[in-house]
């Protein structure tokens, strides 16, 4: 691990200005599960890290007139053993419970698990060319490429590793992001970027910017929500593949809907062609099986990953007939 400078922050705006000053030799540390290991392996090697644990006002679960917010230092057990958040949303409650392990979900927090870094073996290893490392090709296009992507990867085909962002974003969840010119809000499905728009980051975060909270609005009346996750163990192991769902029936027709699934392409992937599809529709098994089918018509698999496809439809269709 290379040297650095170690700065502890009390508030978001010193964290930030001390971000700012540094100029994209500093990155901020929330609970470091992700952080060190990168460092450890020189994927990132910053000047300074600048310690966000102990900023106040970063760590809470409240709720307002609109539902809730999180703040991004909150630990991913605290939201798990929320019971406001299970009861509320549970999609997100069983998101949480099924990341990593018990040790680090006691450790690590919101924003981290928002902001993690690929786990593409290629990415990880400064051995291998990567693209997303200034190489000059993605090494898993003719690699093993068994757990990359099949949707949105044009070049870099890492997959997004985060639990709880397609739950959150199933939920229509927005991001508060501090930055030196003060905050602003983006629909967290768009705090996520694909390779053709940015190579090199996986969120908008600019390097003086912080995410500071999460905004969930209130469930969808009387919807239904689940969140399904495929792993190779059943503990301490990133999805293979999983899928958030937000539903609202009235009758038998679907009134709204929101679908994601994760670890299917370089960012979580919003299924706006199943959506679009199902909304004011039967919820019927010929109706979903017409949306998944045009919802993965896009998929484009490479030599060892093509099972997805099916891991896909079958979970898809799980979560909104089971």
């Amino acid at each position: 691990m290379k040297s650095f400078a170690y700065k502890a922050t009390s508030s978001i705006g010193e964290a930030v200005a001390t971000l700012d000053q540094a100029k994209g030799a500093a990155v901020p540390m929330g609970g470091g599960t992700d952080l060190v290991g990168l460092m450890k392996n020189r994927i990132v090697t910053p000047e300074q890290v600048v310690d966000l644990k102990m900023v106040d006002g970063l760590e809470y679960i409240r709720k307002d007139a609109s539902g809730y917010t999180i703040g991004a230092a909150t630990t991913v057990a605290d939201v798990q053993y929320s019971k406001e958040i299970a009861d509320a949303y549970p999609v997100l409650s069983q998101a949480a419970s099924v990341i990593a392990s018990q040790q680090i979900r006691n450790q690590g927090t919101v924003g981290g698990n928002l902001c993690q870094r690929p786990r593409c073996w290629y990415f990880r290893n400064t051995q291998t060319p990567c693209l997303r490392r200034d190489g000059t090709y993605c090494s898993a296009v003719l690699g093993e490429n068994k757990y990359h992507a099949i949707l949105g990867g044009a070049g870099c085909f890492i997959v997004h590793p985060s639990d709880l962002a397609p739950a959150l974003i199933a939920l229509d969840a927005k991001a508060k992001i501090s930055g030196p010119q003060g905050s602003r809000t983006v629909a967290l499905e768009d705090f996520f970027v694909l390779p053709k728009e940015d190579l090199h980051h996986e969120t908008i975060l600019k390097d003086n910017e912080i995410l500071e909270e999460v905004q969930i609005p209130a469930p969808m009346p009387g919807s239904k929500q689940v969140y399904l996750k495929h792993r190779i163990r059943q503990v301490w192991d990133f999805a293979i593949l999983s899928c958030a769902l937000q539903i609202q029936v009235q009758g038998n027709a679907i009134r709204d809907i929101r679908l994601v699934l994760g670890a299917v392409a370089p960012k979580p992937w919003r299924c706006h062609t199943a959506e679009n599809i199902l909304r004011g529709a039967a919820l019927t098994p010929e109706n979903v099986d017409r949306a998944i089918k045009a919802e993965l018509a896009k998929a484009r698999p490479m030599t060892q990953n093509a099972y997805k496809i099916d891991l896909a439809a079958e979970m898809m269709r799980q979560a909104l007939l089971g």
